[in-house]
């Protein structure tokens, strides 16, 4: 069995030697190195599929209020999304609005919820990637009302 030995500068702290990594054989290729980490790609919205009404809430930016991207880690992936968006109904108990495309949905049964700042109601993520609104009646009368901006931005892991 060798001994571990290392080569120690005069205050007795250990010194690493540096070498160049294209020299290195037999080397991982799935190990990012400084030149080569992952990225958050462009803004995209394949795939986002609306429903019972819902709408991107876009006035200026051609379809993107409603977007994700994605930096891909080899074996996971880490996704940003974005919602801004509105339903041309009256909601009054928990509608489903928005299918992600499966490249995005969570892995796992990872649910995510979110207030709006209306009360009572709230952006729910179920884990096979369906978004719904849902309204927690405190009282008659408690609903989102038709057409107002709904907002929702998360950061998850997946490794689908």
């Amino acid at each position: 069995m060798a001994s571990k030995v290392y080569i120690q500068d005069k205050d007795g702290n250990d010194l690493l030697a540096a070498t160049d990594w294209s020299i290195i054989q037999n080397k991982p290729s799935n190990l990012a190195t400084t030149d080569r980490l992952p990225v958050l790609g462009a803004w995209q919205n394949d795939g986002i599929v609306y429903k019972n009404g819902a709408y991107d809430w876009d006035h200026v930016n051609n379809g993107y209020n409603c977007a994700y991207r994605i930096a891909d880690l080899g074996s996971f992936k880490i996704v940003e999304l974005r919602l801004a968006f509105g339903v041309n109904c009256d909601i009054t108990d928990d509608m489903e609005v928005i299918d992600l495309p499966a490249i995005i949905r969570p892995d796992g049964n990872e649910e995510l919820w979110s207030a709006t700042g209306t009360r009572g109601v709230f952006i729910h993520t179920t884990h096979d990637g369906n978004v719904h609104v849902y309204c927690q009646k405190f009282q008659d009368g408690d609903k989102y009302t038709h057409d107002g901006l709904l907002t929702y931005h998360t950061v998850y892991f997946t490794t689908i």
